[in-house]
């Protein structure tokens, strides 16, 4: 009998089909070593679920051990089971909270390879090397953008961002943007920075400069469109400036470097139901083998840890962080209902609720997979470096194109993105690697997705040997190899606000 649907755990009472399944047809699915079947009573959608008995209304729907909603109306054994009849629970997170007696717990084994996991990279005077060695063309406001833009397509070895921002802001605003910029500035990918600004914006192209400059030995220059007598006179004095920045850069030469200074950020996007069941849990594996290299990895998103924040917690290495996982998620919820505003209307972001995911619950239950099994050994909040090594997790936004903006700005060499929809969002700085294990979007988005999970899926292959096989492509890439989106020269960026402008 084929098997047409997954049981995520012994306890779960729906299942989700990996095929669309038409009504009248046979459900099948492993439980154990026992394969069970039901009829559908209705047509159940590629990605969604089907439940396995009567649901009565305001019953606890599982998947994956875990309360992923309750009913919001009777539910037939073999009928679908959609955002239409279950909703989100809320959260009672001071039951989460754990009392902090000041223990840690042991981090993992890190074996540091003598050979194999190797990557040629770019000495940096200060901390991790480059995996690629850009010259940045950095706009320190909007208006600084176009120019930063035009700058970077006559130089070769030049990126640019469009920054969107830099004036009429609140000082919170202001402060998250100078993180970002910074950030960007200091990343080991970055060889040298050519800022360019206007000259009103609220943190001039000077005072950026010298921050950056406070932080870091790189080459870092600046000009001012209205200093320099506007647009075509920046641009040339810009060009020559990252043109001599660039002619240095080829100058040097890589080095062998441990796979343990790799900082990987670790973000999805465009999820459904595959994103939960075989592609994040696939990169969760990839990161518990990088931090056994001794290496870093980061997972965000922190609105997407709600309703499986007590997952996360558990792999807390020490009390205090166990409760900061819990408090970030209860801040999260409270910095909108401040405005008037439920997380739970914005996320499952329409886009999942076609992908099968039915509420916050299911798809935070998913998301978290991303992030592996390994001690968390420091919160940050978004776009801060890094203090200690190993599993990390930040608290940024929900919009994957803001958390990877503040996972590039803390530092991360390179990017692995999961997505079950499809996307083709890259960013100037970092490579981005897309992998999906839904294969109608890999045919569909063959152009983008630079990797296909389905493997996981169809049953011909465990999440565990494709996260070994990412570990490969991880170092390629690390060696050089370029993503889809890097070819393409994508370069997306998004900065969160706290609130308006002004």
């Amino acid at each position: 009998m084929e098997i047409n649907a997954l049981l995520m755990d012994v306890h779960d009472n729906v299942v989700t089909c990996v095929k669309e399944v038409p009504a009248g047809s046979m459900v099948s699915y492993r439980k154990g070593d026992e394969i069970c079947s039901l009829e559908a009573k209705e047509t159940i959608p590629y990605c969604h679920k089907i439940a396995l008995e009567d649901l009565q209304v305001e019953q606890d729907v599982l998947k994956y051990g875990e309360l992923i909603g309750r009913t919001s109306a009777p539910i037939a054994k073999g009928c679908w089971v959609s955002h239409n009849n279950i909703y989100s629970v809320p959260r009672d997170y001071d039951s989460e909270m754990v009392d902090d007696n000041g223990t840690e717990t042991g981090t993992a084994q890190t074996v540091k390879t003598e050979s194999g996991m190797k990557f040629w990279g770019y000495r940096r005077a200060e901390g991790r090397p480059g995996i690629r060695n850009h010259v940045l063309i950095l706009p320190s406001c909007a208006c600084g953008s176009e120019s930063a833009r035009i700058v970077a397509s006559q130089v070769r070895g030049a990126v640019n961002i469009v920054f969107n921002t830099g004036c009429s802001d609140v000082a919170a605003n202001t402060a998250m943007s100078q993180k970002v910029l910074t950030g960007f500035a200091c990343n080991p990918n970055v060889y040298g920075v050519v800022i360019i600004g206007l000259g009103c914006e609220t943190v001039g192209h000077r005072q950026l400069r010298e921050k950056i400059q406070s932080m870091t030995s790189k080459p870092v220059v600046s000009f001012g469109i209205q200093d320099e007598g506007g647009t075509l006179k920046t641009i040339e004095k810009a060009v020559r400036a990252a043109r001599d920045m660039a002619a240095e850069a080829g100058m040097q030469q890589k080095e062998l470097f441990d796979i343990s200074e790799l900082f990987l950020g670790i973000e999805c996007g465009g999820s459904d139901a595959t994103s939960g069941i075989a592609s994040n849990p696939a990169v969760g594996e990839l990161s518990d083998l990088l931090v056994d290299l001794g290496a870093t990895t980061m997972m965000s998103e922190s609105i997407e840890w709600i309703g499986g924040e007590h997952v996360v917690a558990k792999r807390a290495s020490s009390p205090k962080i166990h409760n900061e996982i819990i408090d970030v998620c209860r801040a999260y919820e409270e910095h909108l209902k401040a405005v008037g505003q439920d997380c739970r209307a914005g996320q499952p972001t329409p886009g999942n609720k076609a992908g099968g995911l039915s509420t916050l619950d299911e798809k935070s239950l998913g998301c978290i997979r991303k992030g592996g099994t390994r001690p968390i050994m420091e919160v940050l909040e978004q776009a801060a470096k890094p203090t200690k090594s190993g599993a990390l997790v930040m608290d940024t936004a929900g919009y994957d194109i803001s958390s990877v903006t503040s996972m590039v700005a803390g530092g991360c060499q390179a990017v692995v993105f999961t997505t079950g929809r499809g996307t083709p969002t890259g960013n100037a700085i970092v490579p981005v690697l897309k992998v999906t294990a839904n294969e109608v979007t890999y045919k569909k988005m063959e152009d983008n997705m630079d990797v296909d999970l389905s493997a996981i899926i169809r049953g011909e292959k465990t999440y565990q040997e494709m996260g070994t096989e990412l570990l490969k492509v991880i170092e390629d890439i690390c060696n050089g190899k370029l993503t889809k989106a890097e070819a393409y020269g994508f370069s997306d960026i998004a900065v969160d606000h706290v609130c308006r402008f002004v």
